[in-house]
Formats: structure tokens, C-alpha cells, sequence
């Protein structure tokens, strides 16, 4: 009977295999194509398989190796987290992405164990230059930058 040696690394592998198998299955409408003429699915397909093998033997290891217990899911910060990227989603129409971008950081950084705000803030600020610089500098996408 095989034994897990290690759970933090078997649940990362079967989280890997679960993200893999999902982005294959969301690609399943798509054209894959060949090497010389791919299809939108060629690289995603491909990136997706790595990540499934990425799963496998991060699972297979755990069988083989010892390591640490699986630790206490901190629920609360997780939630933060994901509540912040929906914050992000539901406000950039309306404030930019400048300051959405800032108020996604302040938020997600509570999810730190220890946030100082010394340096939470120049973070904020520095993130939101950097989409701004590159969404609407480097890409020239025509998505709204700032509220006004």
C-alpha cells in the first residue's frame, strides 16, 4: 500500500493536476493544429500538459520523500485575497486601472503576516505605474487608465 511521505507535496501535485486538467478541459472547443500551423489551443495545450507532468511527479515525490505535515488552511486570508481580485474586477471600469491596481494591492496585502504600510504603500503605487506603463504605454490597450 503506498504511503504519503510527504502531504504538502502531494496536495501541491494534486493541485497542479487539477489546474492542468482544467485548463484542458476549458480547451476542448479549440483548435490545436500542428508544430508548422498552430491553433489557438497549441501553446496553452502545451503549457497545460507541462503543468499536469509538473503535478505528477510533485505527487510521485511525495510518495518517495518525507516532509512536512499539511499546515491549517488560513481561510480568512484566502478569502481576502480572492475578495480583492473581485473588488479589482468590479471597480476598474469605473476608478481606471491606475487605481484599481492600488486598491488591489492595499487590500491582498492584508493577506501578509506582517504588512507595514511604509512599505505597502510605495508598492501600491509602484504596481499601479507598472500596469499603467504597460497595458496602456507598451501594449497601447484601449482600457480606461484613470477615473477621469
Amino acid at each position: 500500500m503506498l504511503r504519503i511521505r510527504n502531504p504538502q507535496d502531494f496536495a501541491a501535485g494534486l493541485f497542479f493536476l487539477c489546474v492542468g486538467a482544467f485548463a484542458l478541459y476549458g480547451m476542448k472547443d479549440l483548435r490545436l493544429g500542428t508544430a508548422m500551423r498552430m491553433g489557438p489551443a497549441y501553446i496553452p495545450t502545451l503549457v497545460a500538459w507541462g503543468i499536469v507532468a509538473c503535478g505528477l511527479i510533485i505527487a510521485a515525490r511525495a510518495l518517495m520523500v518525507a516532509g512536512p505535515a499539511l499546515e491549517k488552511w488560513a481561510v480568512g486570508k484566502l478569502l481576502l485575497i480572492c475578495g480583492g481580485t473581485l473588488l479589482f474586477a468590479l471597480i476598474i471600469r469605473d476608478l481606471g486601472l491606475f487605481l484599481a491596481s492600488v486598491v488591489l494591492v492595499a487590500v491582498v496585502s492584508f493577506g501578509a503576516p506582517d504588512v507595514k504600510w511604509r512599505h505597502t504603500i510605495p508598492f501600491c503605487l509602484a504596481i499601479a505605474g507598472a500596469a499603467v506603463g504597460l497595458f496602456g504605454g507598451l501594449l497601447g490597450l484601449s482600457m480606461r487608465l484613470w477615473p477621469w
